[in-house]
């Protein structure tokens, strides 16, 4: 298993503003892979390695019929290791394999399972079948042997029906990485399933084979007003909100040490809430008092399962007011986004509380 937790590293969580899932990193390439239903409506995504950290990447080709995409990050990955591709690959039944990635957007998960069939044959295309847990997050993560060989790319799983995942061929995304290395520039292309042909517009055919092309996938999601409000107040903290989408109306980011988080709640309310840090050992009752009776202006201490939360909690009709409400809105996300990251380190000072969980740690 210690080849497992290397590729840890190159393992990485894909954000959007549908949601999130997995993808990996190919070094000899320098590109990560994921599956198109995640990147699905995005030209551009956030990544997130297993320490936290973010980057922006490029959707610089996605193919929806055999649900394969690739990202280009801006940023230059440094890693000592990664995934690479082995075409030669045979896999056999009853082989032991490994899922790889971030269910439900949960930290790093490793789950065991073996190979049932490795060429499953399901609407005209073949996949490995596994029953290794693959969960909605899993998707576009790697699939992996006992010594860490790829596999294939987790991408599906039947509803209702126990130990039946899938996981796309090596020798699909063999064809995958061979047809981006003709995109020089990095632009977004669609991938004919017919010729691999890349295509960089939208058009009903494939210029090479004449193909019919599925160019809706150029389309990108647009988003709602109150997404956009949400998104303009976030660039007051230097932020490309693209690294802050994690679902459907909900930004996740981390302003220094403290995770911010940004939601809707039943439809009614906004809210903006910090988990700060995990209750001491002792001291409680001093600690306690300065939670009740401290002034910390429209935002609320609280103590919620051992850990101490700042929140922010307003009408979701009040964004949609005059000017001066919305201002008034926009700085409070400002200032809550900064107070949490001073109150963590006084409460690690002043009370000898530890940083929450969900902190990231700071060099």
């Amino acid at each position: 298993m210690s080849n497992l937790d290397t590729l840890k590293e190159a393992t990485f969580k894909i954000l959007t503003p549908r949601g999130t899932g997995s993808g990996f990193y190919i070094k000899e390439e320098n590109v990560i892979l994921t599956n198109h239903h995640v990147i699905s409506g995005c030209k551009e995504v956030a990544v997130e390695d297993d320490h936290k950290n973010r980057m922006l990447a490029k959707v610089i080709m996605t193919n929806p019929d055999i649900d394969i995409a690739i990202l280009k990050t801006e940023e230059q990955i440094h890693l000592d290791s990664g995934f690479s591709v082995n075409d030669s690959l045979r896999l056999s039944r009853q082989e032991k394999v490994f899922a790889l990635g971030y269910p439900f957007g949960m930290p790093f998960t490793i789950t065991e399972g073996i190979v049932s069939n490795p060429e499953q044959h399901m609407d005209g295309k073949y996949f490995v079948q596994t029953d290794a847990a693959i969960n909605p997050g899993n998707s576009g993560g790697p699939l992996v042997t006992e010594d860490g060989t790829l596999a294939g790319i987790n991408s599906s799983k039947f509803n209702n029906a126990d130990n039946m995942g899938f996981a796309i061929p090596v020798s699909e995304i063999k064809q995958a990485i061979e047809s981006v290395k003709s995109n020089a520039e990095f632009k977004f292309a669609l991938q004919c399933s017919s010729c691999s042909g890349l295509t960089y517009d939208a058009q009903d055919y494939c210029n090479n084979c004449g193909a019919t092309l599925s160019k809706e996938v150029f389309s990108e999601l647009e988003l709602t007003e109150f997404s956009l409000f949400i998104e303009d107040s976030l660039k007051q903290l230097d932020i490309n909100p693209i690294l802050t989408r994690a679902g459907h109306e909900f930004w996740e980011f981390h302003q220094g040490s403290s995770l911010i988080r940004v939601f809707v709640m039943n439809r009614e309310y906004l809210y903006l809430t910090s988990p700060l840090n995990n209750l001491p050992k002792e001291n409680l009752e001093e600690l306690y008092e300065y939670l009740i009776s401290s002034d910390q202006g429209q935002f609320s201490l609280g103590v919620y399962k051992n850990t101490i939360f700042i929140s922010y909690r307003i009408n979701i009709t009040d964004v949609f007011q005059d000017d001066a409400t919305k201002n008034d809105i926009k700085l409070k996300i400002k200032e809550l986004a900064l107070k949490a990251d001073d109150l963590d380190d006084f409460f690690v000072e002043k009370y000898n509380c530890m940083m929450s969980t969900y902190a990231k740690k700071v060099s």
